[in-house]
């Protein structure tokens, strides 16, 4: 065939999977490694940059070792990343700050109010921006933490990267952004698709340290003679940026024009929909994802923490279910989640979750909310708790479409939502989904390779491999369909209105954890 493999890197939260897709899509070989995430303060989520690239070394070289295939047949690599992070770079590309915060660090709270004091408040700045998050975690108030903590750090930058530039100006010698990533580093103005100078007149810090801005798509570049030897791939192979993890997980889900939404269980837990405009309504706050490839906007609501729910409730109550982490026994403890769950009937006899695990998020927006069990008594199992994390989950997207539907984006009259993720893998969550919300919820085929699959999909167009995105995501099938029990979906109704009316009762004792921790924990 020759020349039509797509090397992806996707760059999440936890770690980099590689994978080498073929022009139909398919998994050639992927190859996952995880890098360690580091807590030195609370609110603080740091990673180094250096262990970020051996990672995403030895993940390339054994994709390809893996696949068998000729380096040469590689047609483009394209990048998928975690957002919101800003590393500090000289103009050599040196990264002048190994340990940085990722996209969930929360050190910024002091710049975040210093800029929304400036610009008029948080509403103001989302008319800007469309632009959900806390303003905390927002790359420009990263950039802001810099000069006012770091300040050589700053003014030795000559350009703040995030990963997938990093590793892509390693491989070709050029520097550049995409709009993808950038439209959610709370600086651009939404609407107008451009850096906004009233932003970073407020912030005091200078444009000129963000790098050219591309669209995903573009070839920035090929490999060098010296990177190819490094990253084990052939020198001249072109090199798209592709986006972040959220644009990626857009394009790969397929949703490519209006009439189309999708719900990612990830580490976090997100849905969009598609629109022609954006929706710049500061009262709940969409993220407005350009989507400069494709044109329009996906809008977004995201809730920090989704399948991490899960993860964290496994490692810490199936610990000792679990051996040295082998691949057959780390299955063996998902099946015992699930029969534990199955044995419990839908409600979870009254327990609630909420997951706001890492504070933040749609629908509250909350930096301090934290996950809280409600209503745990004597007979209440550990099947019972994993139940309350699935359904709280599940709660907390159905407050989200309610969110939708009041500002005119209709969720409800969708014919189908697609689910992509490593949490819709879980058929009793997925059938919890459609149960509470009264949808039909759609699987898609390899689910948890959405990210990459955007990312490939992007590169794939850049170099032509297909004409346009349509052509591309007519690739993506459908694995299994939930259709709602509507019986259950009955008492979810009834739970459901418990769930909203209980958290506005808890909401004031996360402002006062919060005062108890910043007063007590060093």
């Amino acid at each position: 065939m020759g020349k039509r493999y797509i090397l992806v890197n996707d760059m999440g939260t936890t770690g980099n999977k590689a994978l080498l897709l073929d022009e139909n899509l398919n998994n050639v070989s992927s190859v996952s490694e995880t890098y360690e995430t580091y807590y030195p303060k609370p609110n603080w989520s740091s990673q180094k940059i250096s262990e970020v690239n051996e990672v995403v070394i030895h993940c390339m070289k054994e994709v390809i070792k893996k696949s068998g295939i000729d380096p040469k047949d590689i047609a483009v690599i394209s990048f998928s990343n975690q957002m919101m992070t800003m590393i500090p770079v000289d103009q050599g590309g040196k990264v002048l700050l190994d340990e940085v915060g990722i996209w969930c660090d929360m050190r910024q709270g002091e710049q975040a109010k210093r800029l929304m004091e400036k610009l008029g408040g948080n509403d103001e700045y989302y008319k800007i921006t469309g632009v959900g998050w806390q303003p905390e975690l927002a790359p420009i108030c990263k950039i802001m933490w810099y000069k006012d903590n770091m300040p050589d750090i700053y003014e030795n930058t000559y350009k703040f990267l995030q990963y997938k530039e990093v590793i892509s100006h390693r491989l070709t010698g050029v520097m550049a952004t995409e709009y993808g990533d950038m439209s959610m580093n709370g600086m651009m103005n939404c609407a107008e698709k451009r850096l906004s100078k009233r932003i970073f007149d407020a912030a005091e810090v200078d444009m000129d340290k963000i790098p050219d801005i591309l669209n995903s798509d573009d070839v920035i570049g090929t490999v060098s003679k010296e990177a190819a030897a490094v990253y084990g791939v052939a020198e001249g192979t072109p090199v798209t940026l592709g986006s972040g993890d959220v644009i990626c997980a857009n394009i790969g889900a397929g949703v490519i024009k209006p009439g189309m939404g999708y719900t990612c269980i990830g580490s976090a837990n997100w849905s969009a929909v598609f629109a022609d405009e954006p929706s710049l309504d500061p009262r709940y706050k969409m993220n407005c994802n350009t989507m400069q490839p494709t044109g329009g906007y996906n809008l977004v609501m995201i809730t920090a923490a989704g399948g991490i729910a899960q993860d964290w409730f496994k490692d810490g109550f199936y610990t000792a279910d679990q051996s040295e982490g082998s691949s057959e026994y780390e299955a063996s403890v998902y099946k015992k989640m699930t029969e534990d769950t199955m044995r419990v009937a839908p409600g979870a006899d009254g327990l609630l979750f909420y997951p706001y695990l890492r504070g933040g998020g749609a629908p509250h927006f909350d930096m301090n909310a934290r996950g809280s069990f409600v209503g745990l008594d004597i007979a209440h199992t550990r099947g019972h708790m994993l139940r309350a994390i699935y359904e709280g989950v599940c709660f907390n997207m159905h407050w989200l479409y309610d969110l939708y539907e009041e500002l005119g984006f209709g969720i409800y009259n969708l014919d189908t939502i697609r689910a992509i993720g490593g949490g819709v893998q879980n058929d009793l969550w997925m059938q919890t989904y459609a149960d509470v919300n009264g949808m039909k919820f759609s699987r898609l085929t390899s689910p948890q390779q959405s990210t990459a699959l955007g990312a490939a999909i992007i590169g794939g167009v850049g170099v032509g491999i297909w004409d346009n995105y349509e052509e591309a995501t007519n690739k993506i099938a459908i694995d299994k369909e939930f259709l709602p029990n509507k019986k259950t979906t009955g008492e979810y109704q009834d739970l459901y209105k418990i769930y909203r009316e209980t958290y506005e009762e808890i909401y004031p004792f996360y402002a006062k954890r919060s005062q108890f921790v910043d007063q007590y924990t060093k």
